[in-house]
């Protein structure tokens, strides 16, 4: 990710910590002298989530080898505290795809490459029938424990461990994702 992408995306997480994001331009983030061209807000989440994505690999660069299961939790936490450093910023992401769905919607596909990226800092496989169904569990699992992290008001995020720990270990019981 460039140098401008990320100065892009800490401009617009830090507007966010304020407002909506219905009351964000594209304007008023990039000003007149953009150098890279966005079309649309979307655009903007987008840049966002690789912006997220690269502290993730930037974050987990000498992860250790682990089972699985472990390093499912390892990555899905690690983007947690990415997430917790803008979390006033995400919030209000949320709440804005809470009362527009469709708009959460039009961004999966950028939510599904992290999901893909994740699992694959896991080590979980992403290609084929398995990996397809991998990462749909995984984006539900994703899902569910996010909804824990934004109640979740703790400094080390208790509540969104022990429930992603639960969630996992019941995903263990019932499907083959970490064999």
């Amino acid at each position: 990710m460039n140098k401008t992408r990320i100065l892009i995306a800490k401009k617009t997480l830090k507007l966010l910590e304020k407002n909506s994001w219905e009351k964000i331009s594209i304007d008023k983030i990039l000003g007149k002298e953009n150098k890279i061209k966005f079309n649309s807000k979307k655009e903007l989440l987008s840049n966002i989530n690789r912006y997220i994505d690269y502290q993730l690999k930037k974050n987990l660069s000498s992860m250790e080898v682990s089972s699985p299961k472990d390093m499912v939790f390892e990555v899905i936490m690690a983007r947690f505290d990415i997430l917790n450093s803008h979390r006033d910023s995400i919030k209000n992401l949320m709440n804005f795809f809470t009362s527009n769905p469709q708009e959460f919607i039009k961004s999966l596909p950028s939510f599904v490459e992290s999901i893909i990226l994740s699992a694959s800092l896991a080590n979980i496989k992403v290609n084929g029938i398995k990996g397809a169904a991998n990462i749909k569990i995984l984006f539900l699992i994703y899902l569910i424990t996010i909804y824990t992290w934004r109640m979740d008001e703790s400094s080390a995020l208790e509540k969104t461990m022990t429930n992603l720990d639960k969630y996992l270990i019941q995903i263990e019981k019932i499907t083959p994702i970490f064999k």
